[in-house]
C-alpha cells in the first residue's frame, strides 16, 4: 500500500509502469517506504525488467511536483541479488509484480537481511570499497596531490564506517549517515571510530556559513556539470554505460532541484548531516564526469588523482573544478595534513578488517 499523501501523485506513474511489457514488477523503497520521509524527500521506485544488464540506472522524473527515481535493475539482478541491493529489497514494499520474481526476492532478503551471513557478505563489498580509496589516497599523496589524497581518504573512512553501521544494526542513509554512524560506534563500544571520522572530516566545526558556502559551490560546480553534459549529449559510446548513465542523471536540471531541497533541509536539521552529504554526493559525481571528460578529450584518467586530473581537462567548464575544491574544502591542504589523514585512516581500516568477523559473529543468528 502507497503512502496516502502519494497515491494520486503516482497513480498515473504506476498504470504506466504495469503496462509496459519490459517490466517484471516494481515497488517503493527508500524514506517513503520506511516512514521517515521529510517534504524535501524524493520517490524512490525500484524497477525490475525483462533483461540482462549487469548494472542499475537510474531515471529521475517529476510528476505533480513530485520528484521520482525510477531505479532500473535487470531480471538477472533479482535472481542473483549481488549484495548492493539488498537494503533496497528490505525497505520494499512490492506495488506490481507480473511473475513472482521480485516477491520471492523480497521475502528471501527479509528473512536473511540481519543474518551474521548476509552481513558479512555485504561488509566483503565495503571492505573492499574502502581499500580502493585508500589505495588511492596513498598513491595521491606520492604523486604531491594533496587534495585528492585527502579526498580519498575520507572516502575510504566512509567506506569502512559502513561496516560498523551493519555491525551496529543501522541501516545505511545518505541523509543520516553522521547521527546513523554514531548510534553504530555506541552500541559496539567503538564510540572513538566515530570521533575520528568527525575529526577527520572537520564536519562538526563547520559553521552555518561554511556549510552555506560550501553548498553555493556545490550549486556552482554543478551547474558547469549540467552544461557539459548538455553540450556533450549524447555522451560517447565508449564510455561505461554504468558512469554514462549516472552521469546522464546528475547531469540534469531535476537532480539539481532535488539536491537543493534536501541539502536545505539538512541545514535546518544538521550542518553536520548536511556538509557529510555534500561532500560525498559532488564525489560520486565527479567520479562519473572526470571519467566520460577523459574519455571525450582522450586522455587517460587516473582516480587516485582526480582533482588534479579535473584541473587539467581543457573542456569541462572552469567552475566545476574551482567551485568543486571550495565544495569539498581541500583548497589549502599540506602534506602534513594529507600524511596525518591518511595514516588516521589508514589505522582505522586496519583495526575494523581485524574487527570485523568478530563483531558480525555478536549479531543474532
Amino acid at each position: 500500500m502507497l503512502p496516502g499523501s502519494l497515491s494520486g501523485v503516482l497513480g498515473g506513474i504506476i498504470e504506466d509502469l504495469k503496462a509496459r511489457e519490459v517490466v517484471l514488477g516494481f515497488g517503493l523503497f527508500g524514506s517513503w517506504s520506511r516512514g521517515d520521509a521529510t517534504p524535501a524527500s524524493d520517490v524512490d521506485l525500484l524497477v525490475v525488467e525483462n533483461k540482462d544488464y549487469d548494472y542499475d540506472y537510474v531515471e529521475r522524473i517529476e510528476v505533480n511536483g513530485c520528484l521520482l527515481d525510477l531505479d532500473h535493475i535487470s531480471r538477472y539482478w533479482i535472481a542473483k541479488i549481488p549484495p548492493e541491493i539488498d537494503q533496497k529489497l528490505y525497505e520494499l514494499q512490492i506495488l506490481f509484480d507480473r511473475d513472482g520474481s521480485l516477491t520471492r526476492a523480497k521475502n528471501l532478503m527479509s528473512r536473511i537481511y540481519w543474518k551474521p551471513e548476509r552481513v558479512e557478505l555485504r561488509t566483503e563489498s565495503h571492505l573492499f570499497e574502502a581499500d580502493s580509496y585508500l589505495s588511492r589516497a596513498r598513491h595521491a599523496l606520492n604523486r604531491g596531490d594533496y587534495r585528492s589524497a585527502k579526498v580519498n581518504s575520507i572516502r575510504s573512512f566512509w567506506a569502512i564506517s559502513k561496516i560498523l553501521m551493519e555491525a551496529g544494526r543501522e541501516l545505511i542513509l545518505s541523509s543520516l549517515f553522521i547521527k546513523k554512524l554514531e548510534d553504530a560506534c555506541r552500541s559496539l563500544d567503538m564510540y572513538t571510530a566515530y570521533k575520528s571520522y568527525i575529526e577527520v572530516t572537520g564536519f562538526g566545526r563547520l559553521s552555518k556559513s561554511d556549510v552555506k558556502s560550501m553548498f553555493e559551490s556545490l550549486i556552482s560546480a554543478w551547474e558547469g556539470i549540467m552544461k557539459f553534459t548538455k553540450a556533450m549529449s549524447p555522451l560517447p559510446k565508449d564510455a561505461h554505460p554504468k558512469l554514462g548513465a549516472k552521469l546522464n542523471y546528475y547531469g540534469r536540471e531535476l537532480f539539481l532541484k532535488g539536491l537543493k531541497a534536501r541539502v536545505n533541509n539538512l541545514l535546518e536539521f544538521s550542518l553536520a548531516e548536511a556538509a557529510n552529504y555534500i561532500f560525498h554526493t559532488l564525489v560520486d559525481a565527479l567520479e562519473s564526469y572526470v571519467y566520460v571528460a577523459s574519455t571525450i578529450e582522450n586522455v587517460r584518467f587516473d582516480y587516485a588523482t582526480i582533482l588534479k586530473h579535473l584541473g587539467e581537462l581543457k573542456m569541462s567548464p572552469s567552475e566545476v573544478y574551482y567551485n568543486a575544491i571550495k565544495a569539498l574544502r581541500v583548497e589549502d591542504v599540506s602534506s602534513l595534513e594529507a600524511e596525518n589523514i591518511l595514516k588516521t585512516v589508514s589505522d582505522t581500516v586496519l583495526s575494523v578488517r581485524q574487527k570485523r568477523k568478530e563483531l558480525i559473529a555478536r549479531l543474532p543468528g
